[in-house]
């Protein structure tokens, strides 16, 4: 498993999310996730329907930390959230 908080094991990670949705071909992956998640979308006013996209939304969210962050980064982010 994947510790955000161990500085290799988030370079690694960001070494294999960064070559495969770094690229062009990866932006519109990205994009259809955006559209997917509901990423820009707030109309739904149903309960479950909100958890969900919220839930989606969180994913991206990861990945786009992931592409744009550095690792020291993500690593104090990490840490911070186990407080």
């Amino acid at each position: 498993m994947i510790n955000l908080s161990d500085i290799d094991d988030v370079r690694a990670l960001q070494s294999n999310v960064r070559s495969s949705l770094g690229t062009p071909q990866g932006q519109e992956v990205i994009k259809f996730l955006e559209a997917f998640a509901g990423w820009y979308d707030f109309k739904d006013t149903h309960p479950d329907i909100i958890q969900i996209k919220h839930g989606r939304r969180q994913l991206l969210a990861t990945i786009k930390t992931l592409l744009d962050c550095t690792p020291e980064q993500i690593v104090a982010l990490a840490k911070q959230e186990e407080q």
